[in-house]
């Protein structure tokens, strides 16, 4: 009887070890950068997990000068499995700093979010969890 109080013992610890070892963790969310000819796009999303987010971006010129223009778009895809999201305005905060909320981004994967401001355009790749 104490054996297979034992083995039992041991066969949970084990669980417990497996679950702490391969939980899915969330990668925290760091900043992309995309340049262009002139401009610096530097998209920071509020989470890397799929679901409604929300993302700062900061647009300067390559000197690290606010960017000016008239607005800012921002177009989320996911080619791979064909969906997008219509495009949303972003709104500014500041010069050359911008806030795009309630994007859904329900499919965890690689997004493709694609940046516009006047003619300079950029794609930044996002994987989800």
């Amino acid at each position: 009887m104490k054996r297979y109080v034992l083995i039992a013992l041991a066969v949970v610890v084990a669980a417990a070890g497996a679950l702490v070892v391969l939980w899915p963790r969330t990668v925290a969310a760091q900043p992309h950068l995309a340049e262009t000819g002139q401009l610096r796009f530097v998209l920071t999303p509020a989470s890397t997990k799929s679901g409604v987010n929300s993302f700062d971006l900061r647009i300067t010129d390559l000197r690290g000068k606010p960017a000016q223009g008239d607005e800012v778009v921002v177009e989320p895809a996911m080619p791979q499995m064909g969906h997008a999201i219509a495009p949303i305005t972003a709104g500014p905060l500041e010069p050359g700093h911008y806030q795009v909320g309630d994007v859904g981004l329900y499919m965890p994967g690689q997004w493709e979010i694609t940046v516009s401001l006047s003619a300079e355009r950029v794609v930044i790749p996002l994987l989800l969890t």
